[in-house]
């Protein structure tokens, strides 16, 4: 027998040992960006998952991959969105750069395997979303946000109008609420279907109106601290401190010393500490609690905060118990107590 022959034989009987020959791998399996003729790309999402465990895990690969390409995909539509929200209508800068968005992309059940290979030890798994299917489902549930939304902002454009500060915190506060989870269901909605919603330029719009009258009311604001009792001497410079942290304009003045004009922007901040010592076991012994007030001058809204109790314990000495009590009034305590207050009285904004 030549050689040949001799080979000839030897492929044959390879190839019977082996079985029938693995059928090739469609071209979107094996090669990079090739496309799967019934799901192009410009309508599905898809993405490929390889296991040599089971078929279940080349799904679930599959799948997270999809998930994994929307979500890289939200941060150049979080810049692009950004980018088209602080150019329309008459928004400040100051108002943009204060706008964040945290988005994901948690909608697993949009994504459905639609294809399954298996050669030899591997599986594989081609996952599929319908861009269109899902912006559909993605905008049934945000509808209504967006819904409470626009009540809320149009409510508190009309109090501006009729110069109701109240009302107008009020509807604002609950418009921010919504706001942001609806930048960032816009902004997974422009990553699923490669273009902004039908319904995203209206709400920008408004949503931009809103938040320049949030800024213009913010500028014009003043806060008046009032201390009701001498307490420390470092707390009326703590109370004034956190309001000026806050972007706010501190002062002096009750609601009943100010001119009319200026009731619709001032809010009288009222700060009240509470001091209880006497003789314990271990001597000694301040307790300290300090009520904050907040209240619309112009009336509507008001707001409550409060440094929880604080205690100072000494042998002998009072004095020196009521000063250790004092000092754990901290400027933190003081200022998560304004905000407490403030926020529930006025529109803090971002």
């Amino acid at each position: 027998m030549n050689r040949t022959v001799k080979l000839a034989l030897g492929v044959c009987l390879l190839s019977a040992c082996s079985g029938a020959q693995v059928k090739s791998l469609p071209a979107w399996y094996t090669t990079a960006n090739a496309d799967n003729p019934q799901y192009p790309r410009q309508r599905w999402l898809t993405a490929l998952g390889l296991s040599t465990l089971s078929a279940e895990d080349a799904d679930q690969r599959a799948m997270a991959n999809v998930s994994a390409a929307i979500s890289a995909q939200l941060q150049s539509e979080t810049s692009s969105f950004q980018r088209y929200s602080s150019r329309t209508g008459q928004t400040a800068e100051s108002v943009t750069n204060r706008v964040s968005v945290r988005s994901s992309f948690d909608r697993a059940d949009l994504i459905r395997i639609v294809e399954r290979q298996h050669q030899k030890e591997a599986f594989y798994s081609f996952a599929a979303l319908d861009r269109v299917l899902a912006d559909r489902e993605l905008a049934a549930a945000a509808n209504a946000d967006l819904t409470s939304f626009t009540a809320s902002a149009e409510s508190a454009l009309k109090a501006d109008g009729a110069q109701n500060t109240g009302v107008f915190a009020t509807a604002a506060n609950q418009a921010g609420k919504q706001r942001a989870r609806l930048d960032a269901d816009f902004i997974v909605r422009r990553a699923v279907a490669l273009r902004p919603a039908a319904d995203e330029e209206a709400y920008v719009a408004l949503r931009n109106e809103l938040l320049s009258l949030v800024e213009r009311h913010r500028a014009r604001r003043v806060i008046g601290v009032v201390l009701r009792s001498a307490g420390h001497g470092h707390l009326r410079d703590f109370t004034v401190n956190a309001v000026k942290r806050l972007g706010l304009r501190p002062d002096s003045s009750t609601c009943d010393k100010r001119d009319k004009a200026e009731l619709t922007d001032a809010t009288e901040l009222e700060v009240e500490p509470e001091e209880s010592c006497a003789e314990g076991s271990l001597g000694e012994r301040c307790e300290l609690v300090v009520h904050l007030v907040a209240s619309a001058c112009a009336g509507g809204t008001a707001g409550a905060g409060t440094v929880t109790m604080v205690s100072g314990i000494h042998p002998s000495d009072r004095d020196k118990a009521r000063r250790l009590a004092w000092q754990r009034v901290t400027p933190q305590l003081v200022e998560a107590a304004v905000r407490d207050a403030l926020k529930n009285a006025i529109q803090l904004g971002e």
